[in-house]
């Protein structure tokens, strides 16, 4: 049957899925077990969905399409920027009065030339964690600078940042670029956006 707010229901389904996996890994430590993760990569998009194959060889239950594709490298490029759920700004702009976000990247995956929007899904709206709209805030005012290629002022935006949460996965991806930046500036036409060149 439809469901008009599938973008919501998977986004919630995300956030529940990781909310689980830290209370397992709680369990896990004790008997001093692996500390398993997992990351999700989220889009929406047309897609195919149904059987596919030969009913010969072999069939399975699959969906395909770029749309799946996309979400698939989201996924990955998690390990990028030290976050665990990423979506596209399609899946956003379908959730956005059911989750919280910050702005990630305009990134191109590998294979595509085009950049998307990409956010990284933090909570359901109304249960953010203490202080995160003062990190964002800080955060958004870091990425500007990064984007108007203040290079130096950025670095310092994101080091005050690392100061007070030292594990913010995108902040040290940011320090990090901003510092080659300094070095090596990207071109003159270049418009923000980062080229992902591995899965």
């Amino acid at each position: 049957r439809k469901q008009p707010d599938h973008a919501a229901r998977a986004c919630l389904c995300a956030l529940e899925m990781q909310a689980r996996i830290a209370e397992l890994q709680v369990g896990w430590a004790k008997r001093n077990l692996p500390k398993v993760s997992a990351r999700a990569g989220i889009n929406s998009a047309q897609v195919v969905v149904g059987y596919m194959g030969s009913n010969i060889a072999q069939m399975n239950f699959t969906c395909m399409g770029d749309g799946v594709n996309l979400a698939s490298r989201l996924e990955g490029a998690n390990k990028e920027y030290g976050t665990d759920l990423m979506i596209s700004d399609a899946t956003f702009q379908r959730a956005k009065d059911e989750v919280t976000v910050r702005f990630l990247d305009f990134l191109a995956v590998k294979g595509k030339r085009e950049p998307v929007k990409v956010h990284h899904l933090i909570c359901e709206k109304g249960k953010e964690p203490p202080h995160l709209k003062e990190l964002i805030t800080l955060y958004e005012m870091a990425i500007q600078t990064h984007l108007d290629r203040k290079w130096e002022d950025a670095i310092t935006r994101f080091n005050t940042i690392l100061t007070r949460w030292p594990n913010d996965g995108p902040s040290k991806t940011y320090l990090y670029r901003c510092q080659e930046y300094l070095k090596n500036p990207p071109a003159g036409d270049w418009d923000g956006s980062f080229h992902l060149t591995h899965k």
